[in-house]
């Protein structure tokens, strides 16, 4: 067995979790500015390494936070810690604030917060790929939606109206648009064609992906305006999440999705993806 402890990385030390400590005045806590990636390892690699990076990337430059240091640096350390971990597959959550200032307002470059927690990967139960999940909608858009933001509040707050729905995921709704779900991307399937929206969400590293392989496997892949009543009338649904590859839906705000089953196009999208990392 590897060492007993996970180590992290926290502002250029490598440190065990109970030993980092955020500054109160960190601009991430007061004010909720910052940006996070989070991705998994696939075969002891970190899966689809150079994507996540060049969205860490544009998630801090659309805030406008300075990176602390060039993406082979931070391979290195990326690589460092996994060796230093004993899990067969790792989440790896990587973390920029604007860091301290002095007024608790104010970015000032070079106070930035920066950090990597390597977390024991926690797999959804497999009945939710077997039978399929439920969702809910939410009458909501996030700010600055081209980047990963630490801004959860509006999903934190609908969490017990999830939970009572006994739903997965929530799906973002606004000015009869669908848009993205809260920690993941959706497609609906109609008359054999995948349709996912482009505009106003976070493009996600999974579902880019599955985009890319489904056309290969010469399926018609949309990329447009969802309207919100597209969900309910849609043929099949199914999520994108680099915690959660490829997940069907079957039912929506208590309505079904086609017959209430998992559909025939979500599964060989899923035996793709699934293909796909097995040999990443």
């Amino acid at each position: 067995m590897r060492n007993k402890k996970l180590v992290h990385f926290f502002n250029g030390k490598k440190l065990p979790l109970e030993k980092i400590k955020i500054n109160p005045y960190d601009l991430g806590l007061l004010r909720g500015y910052g940006v996070f990636d989070v991705m998994c390892t696939q075969n002891g690699k970190p899966f689809l390494f150079e994507e996540h990076w060049r969205r860490f990337q544009n998630s801090a430059k659309e805030l406008g936070i300075a990176l602390p240091m060039p993406k082979n640096k931070y391979q290195k350390i990326l690589l460092d810690l996994l060796k230093n971990s004993r899990f067969e597959k790792f989440g790896i959550r990587t973390v920029l604030t604007g860091g301290t200032s002095s007024n608790g307002f104010d970015y000032q470059p070079g106070r930035e917060t920066f950090f990597i927690l390597i977390e024991k990967f926690k797999a959804l139960p497999e009945k939710i790929y077997t039978d399929g999940a439920r969702a809910i909608t939410l009458d909501h858009n996030r700010d600055f939606a081209r980047a990963k933001t630490t801004n959860y509040a509006a999903a934190i707050n609908a969490q017990k109206k999830k939970e009572e729905a006994g739903a997965l995921e929530i799906i973002y709704v606004k000015n009869g648009k669908a848009l993205e779900a809260s920690t993941s991307n959706f497609f609906i399937v109609k008359n054999g064609k995948l349709i996912t929206a482009k505009d106003g969400i976070l493009l996600g590293i999974t579902r880019n992906l599955v985009v890319k392989l489904a056309k290969k496997n010469n399926f018609q892949v949309i990329e447009r305006e969802i309207g919100e009543k597209e969900i309910y009338s849609a043929d099949e649904i199914f999520l994108t999440a680099t915690n959660k590859d490829v997940v069907p839906v079957v039912m929506v705000d208590g309505k079904k999705i086609g017959d209430g089953k998992v559909g025939e196009i979500t599964r060989e999208i899923m035996k793709i993806f699934s293909v796909f990392a097995e040999k990443y």
